[in-house]
């Protein structure tokens, strides 16, 4: 019995050592100890569809102009009602000038903390910004508009199966798009998004301060994509996309998991100024990203088929869809998204760009040097406890009492 007891005591000390540094390394991590071997496994079981996302952008354009206060807008919210059975949605409903403005706001995981919010716009704009002299009507807004939308819709539809362990919240904005308007044509024109700046408004303290990762899904259907940096941002958050997006062939001339060659589609080398929903956002300090290809139909920014006629359906690729909805869905999968309210916001950008995180790069250096000293600390434990084990087993056998 005296053997039995001994030994099962030293047993269970030597397990105890063995599993303490493992708790809190998962306490700690930090994205940069993400192995890109992880990375090249989890790609394997995405799941984002890009057809159905597709069939999404093409039952939006189908209710019609979505613009503030429109038919088609009510109908794009009962449309979102229907697709996030079992998300929580709440309908905030403001007032602009004559416009009528309702974000929609769906909510999963509520309560868990470490909130990442998803966010795209899906009103249309009231009046396009027409090619042709005679044409006053608004545009269908396949892609800028309905491919966000659906978007985050097909997320919405996965994310209940990735057993998320932080609240996720996917915001789909009213009237971003109705800036710069000629009033003469019996439109109203406001500032560029204000159903981002009224969601911001409705937000308390503590649920900014709780806000891990806001990202912007806009203009994200074009079947050339070629996404650059936009700022105000992020910068953790661009380096987490930049380096899951070389894993998964979306940059040119750098090697994927497979070691082929990418894609010209993300470059965080190109940085532009870009006014959108991030911006109300970053203003009160959320770490935020938008993701946007401002090159729609041209080389040149925020021209081409942008807020014209010719934003239409055809337009539109589930390829191109499924790419950054995989690449989205891939940051959810490895919990990067969700911790990366520890870093600075750029420096470069215009718009409150102080450093709004509460922990820099060096605190998270600090937690790394942290961890090795724990694991050196129960190490030496483990090595003392065994070796004091092992000789009171030789001492108690020589006296006879094992």
């Amino acid at each position: 019995m005296m053997r039995f007891n001994l030994r099962h005591h030293i047993s269970a000390i030597i397990i105890v050592i063995c599993v303490m540094p493992a708790g809190n390394s998962m306490l700690i991590s930090h994205e940069s100890e993400i192995q890109d071997s992880l990375i090249c496994e989890t790609i394997d079981f995405l799941s984002f569809n890009g057809s159905l996302a597709n069939q999404s952008v093409h039952e939006q354009v189908d209710m019609g102009p979505r613009t503030p206060g429109s038919n088609g807008s009510h109908s794009l919210r009962m449309y979102l009602l229907d697709h996030l059975r079992g998300w929580d949605l709440t309908f905030q409903n403001h007032q602009y000038k004559e416009l009528n403005i309702t974000n929609v706001e769906a909510v999963y995981n509520s309560g868990m903390g470490n909130i990442v919010v998803l966010m795209a716009h899906y009103d249309t704009r009231q009046l396009a910004d027409s090619v042709l002299s005679n044409n006053e009507s608004p545009p269908d807004g396949a892609n800028d508009g309905a491919s966000g939308v659906a978007a985050l819709l097909e997320l919405g539809r996965i994310i209940p199966e990735l057993r998320l362990n932080h609240e996720i919240r996917l915001v789909f904005t009213d009237a971003e798009d109705q800036g710069n308007l000629d009033e003469s044509k019996n439109v109203t024109s406001i500032p560029w998004a204000t159903g981002s700046q009224r969601w911001v408004e409705n937000l308390s303290q503590t649920e900014i301060d709780g806000i891990s990762s806001l990202i912007v899904l806009d203009m994200i259907g074009d079947k050339d994509l070629d996404f650059g940096k936009t700022i105000p941002a992020n910068n953790t958050l661009w380096d987490i996309t930049q380096r899951l997006a070389k894993l998964m062939g979306l940059v040119e001339s750098e090697t994927d998991c497979d070691g082929e060659l990418g894609e010209p589609v993300f470059d965080i080398s190109d940085v532009n100024y870009i006014t959108d929903d991030h911006v109300p956002p970053h203003n009160v300090g959320i770490p935020v990203m938008d993701i946007i290809d401002i090159r729609y139909g041209s080389e040149e920014v925020l021209s081409g088929h942008w807020h014209t006629e010719n934003d239409t359906i055809d337009k539109v690729s589930a390829d191109s869809l499924e790419k950054v909805g995989k690449l989205v869905e891939l940051g959810l999968r490895l919990g990067m998204w969700s911790g990366s309210n520890s870093t600075s916001n750029d420096s470069n950008s215009n718009s409150s760009l102080s450093s709004n995180d509460p922990i820099s790069d060096t605190s998270i250096e600090n937690e790394e040097n942290t961890y090795r000293l724990m694991i050196g600390l129960f190490v030496f434990l483990f090595i003392l406890i065994s070796s004091l084990a092992g000789a009171w087993v030789i001492f108690a056998e020589k006296q006879g009492e094992v």
